[in-house]
């Protein structure tokens, strides 16, 4: 296992790519995920809360919760 330091922005993109397979996160703002879960999700990925709930925008506030991202067999598994 290897650890790679990025960010929210670009981590799902890495995982998009195939470069990282999951990422947990603690609260962000939805600007720092909002794109990057796109390329994700288009890739097959997944970005959930603890509870295994979709990441919802929009919120009053804009902040995320905590989450985790995943890409590849794992996304495709639901684990």
């Amino acid at each position: 296992m290897e650890f790679v330091q990025g960010n929210s922005r670009i981590y799902p993109c890495l995982i998009a790519e195939g470069e990282a397979d999951v990422y947990p996160r603690a609260p962000t703002m939805e600007w720092d995920t909002a794109a990057g879960h796109a390329v994700l999700l288009a890739a097959g990925g997944r970005v959930v809360g603890p509870g295994g709930q979709n990441i919802r925008y929009g919120k009053p506030d804009f902040r995320n919760g905590d989450f985790v991202a995943w890409g590849g067999r794992a996304a495709s598994n639901g684990s």
